[in-house]
């Protein structure tokens, strides 16, 4: 598959733990797409997997690249001492994301989403105490690498080739949302930015929040697989946690303005402007690209 395609270029030998995958792969898709069952399950089989890695570890292994997900269970297990070691980081910390959860829950209450799950302290301080010891933090995320700025090696995110995007035909201006309605990905900012604008709202993915979320708008979801960037003037994704923003790379990539947080690691990508998670700041941006666009009424 050509998502485990990872290149073996320059490499004497290696090994897989397929078994432990695939049961992984099996339950994952028994369990909803969010919520704490899922988290849960999630990190129990991070746990198998850095154990049958670890049983592969010869004595002779002195140096590691280790992705972020086998960390903490590497480092409790012991499996790190006497080792250096460099993180491939693709998300927050633990402690960093849940802190960040915990806001959002404190500003949402409402939310069905924002208290769905939090992990054990002695992971999250397992990963934290593995990171500072870390050599190397490498990832292309710029809010991740901006924690480790003295350690942290930024890569480029990679740009998809994109083919001509065919003109939008709708009356109204079109920002697509690419994502499940969902807390943490900041709908509720994203709603509050846009309430009385005359705009259409796309999202790629289904309401989680609850069903009367979008009472008042004019809403549509589609599937992401379904030229979703024809459609779009502007994309939005105002997240407070965001670590596989490949939407906004695709739409940045087409030639679609897109508005990001900060959060979701791409000030480093051409035509994304990046603002911190402020509806207000949110809405003059929207207004500022529409407008420049004609396809919103100027008094609004």
């Amino acid at each position: 598959k050509r998502n485990y395609a990872w290149s073996t270029e320059g490499f004497a030998n290696f090994k897989q733990s397929l078994m432990v995958t695939a049961v992984r792969a099996y339950k994952s898709r028994k369990l909803a797409a969010q919520g704490a069952a899922r988290q849960k399950n999630l990190l129990e089989m991070y746990e198998k997997l850095a154990d049958s890695y670890a049983q592969k570890l010869t004595y002779d292994c002195l140096h590691l690249v280790v992705h972020q997900n086998l960390l903490p269970y590497l480092w409790k297990a012991g499996h790190l001492g006497g080792r250096t070691f460099d993180v491939l980081m693709t998300a927050l910390p633990m402690r960093v994301l849940q802190e960040r959860l915990d806001l959002a829950k404190t500003l949402h209450p409402e939310s069905t989403t924002l208290g769905d799950f939090r992990a054990e302290e002695s992971l999250v301080e397992a990963e934290m105490k593995a990171l500072n010891q870390a050599r190397k933090i490498i990832t292309p995320h710029t809010a991740i690498s901006g924690l480790f700025a003295e350690k942290s090696i930024l890569l480029d995110w990679n740009m998809p080739q994109t083919k001509p995007r065919a003109k939008n035909v709708n009356q109204k201006s079109v920002i697509v949302f690419p994502a499940s309605t969902v807390g943490r990905k900041g709908i509720y900012e994203l709603r509050e930015a846009i309430r009385g604008l005359d705009v259409k709202i796309i999202t790629l993915g289904a309401t989680i929040e609850s069903d009367n979320f979008w009472h008042g708008f004019e809403v549509e979801r589609e599937n992401a697989d379904n030229g979703w960037l024809n459609q779009a003037d502007l994309v939005v994704l105002p997240a407070f946690v965001e670590h596989k923003p490949k939407r906004l790379i695709e739409a940045a990539a087409a030639g679609v303005p897109v508005i990001a947080t900060k959060a979701c690691g791409v000030e480093n990508v051409r035509g994304v402007i990046s603002i911190d998670l402020d509806p207000h700041v949110l809405r003059s941006e929207i207004i500022n690209i529409l407008e420049g666009n004609e396809r919103l009424p100027a008094n609004n």
